[in-house]
């Protein structure tokens, strides 16, 4: 509940050892309501529900009382709660009766009230794949693998889905050899192919420019390498799939994934509603033991994601794998499921991953959940082996929504336009979630309990950057301020928002070099002091921790403080090392002036290839 900033009371620290014992699973479970909170006189304050409006007018004991319920928790255990906390309210029974009233004028909502207002209708139209596309960057033995591992699953589904291979390919021999094998797949399994590669990309291209002459130079940059391109990434492929599935729906995998998805042992049915519960890993020795985890997902794993991506949430609530039982409410503050939204569309779902992680840096290992982390560090050896993240099971164990990603999905709803992301770069999948939720608001991703394999070329050493200081690229830097401007437009047209973002983008471009860089600065503390105290916090809660473990906690700690003190450079981590805090405010100018005018044109492209469909490459 929020309070306007002249009413803030210190509760101190609850009695929590005094509270009732867990009660039996079938008692309802209350919270109080989210809402603002502004002060009538020494006694009174206005009480205004955030989803209704209605407005109420409450004594300070009340609206203390209410504070103190905010969790969905028993009667029972409120009132053990408030009798600990609240001066002058010490009999149970009549706090008690005061909770039953608080009830009846819906002041407190129930547990089964809740999920009741959360479940909708199943649509009527059934959704259908466009196509499954294909990133490809030089990697042909990667992607025969992956091939191979799809042209099991159309036989044994027995379906022919379109299958279109984006080659951002460098070398002309790994484009050729690409080819071959769509070719080959074709053949193998029948399914229609396409191949895009530089000529093909080259006559879309043309085909927008045509359309759209005033956007040529976003075209050129967003869509294919050329004197604009700054670094490698999956960018230009993404924008890609954007506009050739305009309208419609469709997949994206990388070349190094592989069918088929798995289900993890300790998998549930039902739906993850609280947000702060981190996904969980397994460790295994081998990676091909990682890659066959578990259990292989026995149904259709395109048809399984189509049941939910573009679903509403509140109808795939009705579907027996993704019911939202009441229990899993309990002690979870109201406030902190304001994603949980019955009429909020899904507009992308995503897998976990088993084999290799898809990070550069294994940072979030010291930060697992207590099953996950007791396999971490079994033994020195293993953990070893296991910092470097190469032979993992990662994901869910329950279905669940969140706000965005923060890596690539596995299908897309792109009825409604989505918006473009950097073309050059890592971090793309997380800046495009970002951009997707400025634009279209309320809307949430579903995380399935389910991974796909990643068997990456050559085995990584994530843990060299793990270690060093953390140093997030642009892609994260500008990630995190689209995050920052939610909420900042009004209009429903997600274009129209769009082009406001690009206009928030140019402004922040427009600074001079010396705030610039002091935005750039001020980033990265922020990052680093973060990283900072979540590991302090965890080293102190884990006194029992292997001193192995410790021994690097430590050393990440200190590394990220003495990067946090050090004057120097606001450089992030695409940038030349020897960048100035001059040349650092250039470079980040010049990539938020193509993003800020990327975003602007982009409407425009998606509209007028959602118009042409297929036409767009008929002529390939």
């Amino acid at each position: 509940m929020t309070t306007t900033p002249e009413f803030e009371i210190n509760y101190g620290k609850p009695n929590f050892a005094a509270q009732a014992s867990r009660p039996a699973t079938d008692q309802t479970l209350y919270a109080a309501i989210d809402a603002m909170v502004a002060p009538l006189s020494s006694d009174e304050f206005a009480f205004i529900a955030r989803d209704s409006g209605q407005r109420h007018v409450l004594s300070h004991h009340v609206l203390q009382t209410l504070d103190q319920c905010r969790e969905f928790r028993s009667i029972d255990e409120h009132v053990v709660r408030v009798a600990s906390v609240v001066p002058g309210l010490t009999q149970h029974d009549r706090i008690r009766k005061g909770l039953e009233g608080l009830a009846s004028t819906g002041l407190m909502v129930s547990d089964r009230d809740f999920l009741a207002g959360l479940e909708r209708e199943p649509e009527a139209q059934s959704r259908s794949l466009h196509a499954i596309y294909i990133r490809a960057c030089d990697r042909p033995q990667q992607l025969r693998l992956l091939l191979d591992s799809l042209a099991n699953y159309e036989r044994r589904f027995r379906v022919a889905r379109n299958v279109v291979l984006l080659d951002d390919s460098i070398e002309d021999a790994n484009r050729d050899a690409n080819r071959d094998l769509l070719r080959e797949f074709a053949r193998a399994v029948g399914n229609p192919v396409s191949y895009i590669g530089p000529a093909e990309r080259a006559k879309l291209r043309q085909q927008l420019i045509k359309a759209a002459p005033q956007a040529q130079s976003s075209i050129e940059w967003l869509l294919d390498r050329g004197p604009r391109t700054r670094r490698g990434g999956g960018g230009r492929s993404w924008n890609l799939a954007l506009l050739l599935s305009a309208g419609r729906m469709f997949a994206m995998l990388d070349e190094d994934f592989r069918l088929p998805l798995q289900r993890h042992a300790d998998v549930r049915t039902g739906l993850e509603p609280n947000p702060a519960v981190a996904a969980s890993a397994r460790f295994y020795r081998r990676l091909d033991d990682a890659l066959d985890a578990g259990e292989e997902e026995a149904l259709d794993p395109f048809e399984l994601h189509l049941g939910v991506c573009g679903e509403r949430l509140g109808s795939a609530l009705t579907q027996d794998a993704f019911r939202l039982d009441r229990e899993s409410l309990r002690g979870i503050n109201l406030g902190r499921l304001e994603h949980l939204r019955g009429d909020a569309r899904i507009i992308s779902s995503l897998n976990g991953t088993c084999g290799a992680s898809g990070t550069e840096s294994a940072l979030w290992l010291y930060q697992l959940d207590a099953e996950s982390r007791a396999e971490f560090w079994a033994d020195r050896e293993s953990y070893l082996r296991n910092i470097e993240a190469q032979s993992l099971w990662y994901g869910c164990l329950r279905a669940k929504p969140a706000s965005q990603a923060y890596f690539t999905p596995f299908v897309f709803d792109n009825r409604e336009m989505l918006p473009c992301t950097n073309p050059d770069g890592r971090g793309e999948d997380g800046l495009a979630s970002a951009a997707a939720r400025f634009c279209h608001p309320g809307s949430l991703v579903l995380h399935l309990p389910t991974a796909i394999g990643h068997a990456q070329e050559s085995q990584r050493k994530r843990s060299e950057v793990t270690m060093a200081a953390h140093t997030p690229r642009f892609n994260h830097f500008l990630r995190d301020y689209v995050c920052n401007q939610e909420g900042t437009s009004k209009a429903a047209d997600p274009a129209h928002r769009l082009g406001l973002l690009g206009a928030i983008t140019r402004d922040l471009a427009a600074a001079d070099d010396k705030v610039l860089a002091s935005s750039l600065e001020e980033y990265l503390g922020f990052v680093r002091a973060d990283v900072v105290e979540r590991l302090q916090n965890q080293f102190e809660l884990l006194d029992d921790a292997p001193v192995y473990w410790q021994a690097d906690v430590r050393s990440i700690v200190r590394n990220n403080g003495n990067a946090l003190l050090k004057q120097g450079a606001p450089r992030l981590a695409d940038w030349a090392e020897d960048l100035d805090a001059a040349g650092c405010a250039r470079a980040a100018r010049e990539e938020l002036l193509d993003m800020a005018q990327a975003w602007r044109d982009w409407p425009a492209l998606w509209e007028f290839a959602r118009d042409q469909g297929d036409r767009l490459v008929s002529g390939f």
